[in-house]
């Protein structure tokens, strides 16, 4: 019986039978295209027998190749599994608990976690809310990441801006329809809605539109929690100011709008925040350096 075929050009065969692009198998592999046609090459002399033809500018695998290929996706899809099964099991799991926002732990911060759990499979992660305008506590908490909101500067905390205030007034097409509003000055003297933690936030937002007027905040509603706010907003029931980051889907499907102008943007932010002497616990750093370099 033959020995099997040399690893790395079974490889490079495996992607870009998949690909039927060496260009796409070379960047799936990290390496150059160069690399892919030269271990092609190899595995192509090690069988005595094409592997790909070109046919109008296309490429595609020679009969035999296609069902060499096709046993190959299924072995290397076992391997993967085995590997990821392997590796859980011999990996001792491990609890990362963050602590930060309701709204921001539900709409920013969730939809980004599935994929550094396939990353990363040994972590576990537990996701405590912050209540009311309350910090994180590391020191009296079971907390190891916390999400701050300020301008990144406190004692003993490593601070890494996650992103930087954005603050938008939105509310439902009917109700900006209803009210008329279309520039800032609509928005005076209407059904307004903040928390209690955001106290300036609207008059920041009116000063920022050039507008000065007494009547700005005459309806103006708040609530603890930053959720209800947005829950009312998507109700039709006022006109919310929150991050741009927090209701990006729901202007994109229509379920809130942006009335008028402008953006506020404020030296303030949020902020990934650990104790200085925990910052190079594995699991603190794994989940700080992924989420820093997948801000996108």
């Amino acid at each position: 019986m033959r020995s099997l075929p040399p690893l790395n050009p079974l490889l490079a065969f495996e992607a870009a039978s998949r690909h039927l692009n060496f260009t796409k198998a070379a960047r799936e592999l990290n390496v150059t295209q160069g690399a892919i046609s030269h271990q092609i090459a190899v595995l192509e002399e090690y069988f005595g027998a094409k592997l790909f033809e070109r046919k109008s500018n296309q490429l595609e695998l020679t009969p035999n190749a296609a069902a060499y290929a096709e046993t190959l996706h299924a072995a290397f899809d076992d391997v993967r599994r085995a590997t990821a099964s392997f590796s859980a099991a011999v990996s001792p799991r491990t609890t990362l608990t963050i602590k930060g926002y309701p709204l921001l732990l539900s709409r920013w911060l969730t939809p980004r976690l599935p994929a550094f759990s396939r990353q990363f499979p040994h972590i576990d992660l537990r996701l405590v809310s912050v209540s009311g305008a309350s910090l994180v506590d590391f020191e009296n908490q079971d907390i190891d990441i916390g999400i701050r909101y300020g301008r990144g500067r406190w004692k003993g905390l490593t601070s890494h801006l996650l992103f930087a205030d954005e603050l938008i007034p939105v509310c439902t097409k009917a109700l900006a329809k209803a009210l008329h509003l279309k520039t800032a000055r609509d928005l005076v003297g209407k059904p307004l809605l903040q928390t209690h933690a955001r106290v300036n936030d609207w008059p920041d937002w009116f000063s920022c539109a050039g507008v000065d007027d007494e009547n700005a905040l005459k309806q103006l509603t708040s609530f603890e929690d930053l959720g209800i706010v947005h829950r009312f907003a998507i109700e039709g029931s006022g006109i919310a100011i929150l991050q741009k980051n927090y209701v990006e889907d729901d202007l994109r499907e229509g379920r809130l709008i942006i009335p008028c102008a402008p953006v506020l943007r404020r030296d303030l932010g949020y902020h990934l925040v650990t104790p200085t002497n925990s910052a190079k616990d594995s699991k603190v750093r794994e989940f700080s350096n992924w989420l820093l370099a997948n801000l996108g």
